[in-house]
């Protein structure tokens, strides 16, 4: 078909692995590699290239040195699944990926770094993206619950995939002690991304989260627009900290989730989110839409560790 075999843009031409391309949204579509592992060093090398450049236009600052440690570390042959979004003209305009993976003995996906360039935050690219990862995971296992886990600083994130989700199915909750199970889909999680010492676990709070980075990682304080949750996170997660959040996945919130962005699938405006996102945040408002909504979808991942 297509979709499949024409060369969506110079730099997926004549790969080593040639991606899968679907549709994602009207004007958009993405490119998926479910065997990175299998690219050659020259290509690892162009997509490394790609990759670099789309994070430096998506937050606006140089993350190139967190990008040469990833590669490093050997990025391509650790995650599971990784896609370019293109757009109008096949030019690539944002990135994502995922880890699967296996905590506490429970299934689960970690949400890798993911990003979109500003001129196209406003259309869910990346909770079209993560609508599109879950499927192919959850709808595998449509019997049993798929753990989605992921790091984050950005209030907006937290907020997002529990209107998604509901409250009920996010975790760490204001108004309960975090559930044994997981408290132990946490733990292996964190102590899998070198960060088990940081972690605490009566608030899957990660300490020192992010200190592969020497700089700030936002220029402004991120916000989600809920004062209290905003006064929250600027009191208790400190500016290399994260949030470990554990979502509970199975069939009928992804089909809550496909149902809400049926219902809003018209662009909205950027929201007043506060800063840059960091990689691994969506950066468009998805509170509206669904996918697991919100102003971000994935953590960074230490560069030591994978």
């Amino acid at each position: 078909m297509p979709d499949q075999t024409r060369h969506p843009c110079p730099e997926l031409r004549e790969l080593s692995v040639p991606p899968v391309i679907r549709p994602l949204r009207p004007g958009y579509r993405v490119a998926r590699w479910d065997n990175p592992t299998a690219l050659t060093p020259q290509c690892r090398e162009r997509l490394h290239s790609a990759l670099r450049d789309l994070a430096a236009r998506a937050f606006g600052a140089d993350h190139s040195g967190y990008w040469r440690t990833r590669m490093a570390s050997g990025f391509f042959d650790q995650i599971s699944s990784l896609a370019l979004i293109l757009g109008p003209g096949d030019v690539p305009v944002g990135w994502g990926g995922y880890h699967r993976h296996r905590f506490a003995s429970r299934r689960a996906l970690y949400l890798d770094a993911t990003g979109v360039v500003p001129a196209h935050r406003r259309f869910g690219l990346s909770a079209a993206l993560m609508t599109h990862f879950l499927h192919r995971e959850v709808l595998t296992h449509p019997l049993s619950n798929t753990y989605v886990v992921l790091r984050t600083r950005h209030p907006a994130v937290y907020a997002g995939w529990r209107k998604g989700l509901g409250r009920a199915r996010v975790f760490p909750r204001q108004d309960r002690p975090v559930p044994g199970l997981v408290r132990r889909i946490a733990s292996d999680a964190a102590d899998w991304l070198g960060d088990g010492p940081r972690l605490e676990p009566d608030t899957l709070l990660v300490r020192d989260a992010y200190r592969m980075f020497d700089g700030e990682i936002y220029g402004v304080a991120p916000r989600s627009g809920d004062r209290d949750l905003d006064a929250r996170f600027a009191r208790e997660v400190g500016p290399k900290d994260a949030v470990l959040v554990v979502a509970r996945m199975g069939v009928l919130p992804l089909a809550r989730c496909a149902l809400g962005r049926l219902l809003n699938s018209r662009p909205s405006p950027a929201p007043a989110t506060g800063g840059r996102p960091v990689p691994g945040a969506v950066p468009e408002n998805l509170t509206a839409r669904a996918a697991p909504t919100g102003a971000g979808a994935g953590g960074l991942i230490p560069g030591g560790r994978l």
